[in-house]
């Protein structure tokens, strides 16, 4: 059934494949299309785009991402991605994970764990399987995009085994209930919570940027002016304590290793 969304017009979602074909995954990705006319929804296929395998150099964490080597369409996602309200990234299951396509573009982006960028995006996530595993690829996904800076606030584990009318009916139903959720978190605007990893990598790459500011020169301008998060916010006492503690416990390590 369509759903009207005419308090959505102007939002603008993001649809990332991570499929290397146009089977379930892609086709899920589809019925959000169908099924929510009045937004602004574009799909993008990572096996469409000209995106050059990840090799590893590191220039993009400690120089700054506009030293990546590799120049093919990253940059023309990451646009995309920036200009959206909430971004979809969906990927079939491949042994338990994410496929090659999706996680070498987690790799090409993955500056944004020392950097994340996305506080103000929300996302859902979509792990597709025949048997199980989905909910490994949700959960990875998940995990990473809030490292980036993104407000993860649906999650879905779609099964197709059988693809009868029934199943297909099924993830539809969950398909619609996910896609609702991120159009009422993006239109009330309200950030997730910091979790306690986030707080903890906020002070670590901080304290890392700060004590290696020449290797590690885009980090230390990224934080050189922020102090306690990565924006203003309230924080709970014991994520600070046990950030500390890690931090202590990580120079206390360094100091060991230089010895």
């Amino acid at each position: 059934m369509v759903k009207s969304m005419s308090e959505t017009v102007k939002k603008k979602i993001l649809a990332i494949c991570g499929s290397p074909t146009k089977g379930m995954t892609y086709k899920a990705l589809k019925d959000i299309e169908k099924s929510y006319p009045d937004i602004d929804y574009k799909i993008i296929s990572i096996k469409d785009a000209n995106i050059e395998q990840c090799i590893g150099c590191y220039q993009c964490v400690q120089k700054g991402e506009e030293r990546c080597p590799l120049k093919d369409d990253r940059d023309m996602i990451i646009d995309e991605m920036n200009k959206a309200d909430g971004v979809i990234f969906a990927s079939p299951v491949y042994v338990n994970h994410v496929s090659g396509l999706m996680k070498n573009f987690m790799d090409r982006i993955g500056y944004n764990t020392h950097r994340p960028s996305y506080f103000d995006k929300f996302a859902m996530v979509i792990g597709v399987c025949r048997g199980f595993g989905a909910d490994k690829v949700a959960e990875y996904l998940g995990g990473i995009l809030t490292t980036f800076g993104f407000n993860v606030v649906s999650s879905l584990e779609l099964q197709y085994s059988s693809r009868s009318d029934k199943e297909i009916q099924f993830n539809h139903e969950k398909i619609i209930g996910g896609m609702d959720t991120l159009l009422e978190k993006i239109e009330k605007g309200n950030k997730n919570k910091p979790e306690l990893l986030q707080v903890i990598m906020f002070n670590l790459f901080k304290y890392i940027s700060e004590a290696h500011p020449d290797e590690y020169s885009a980090d230390y301008e990224y934080y050189k002016d922020k102090s306690g998060y990565y924006y203003d916010t309230k924080m709970k006492f014991f994520h600070n304590f046990i950030a500390g503690r890690v931090v202590k416990q990580f120079d206390g390590d360094m100091l060991k290793n230089r010895m």
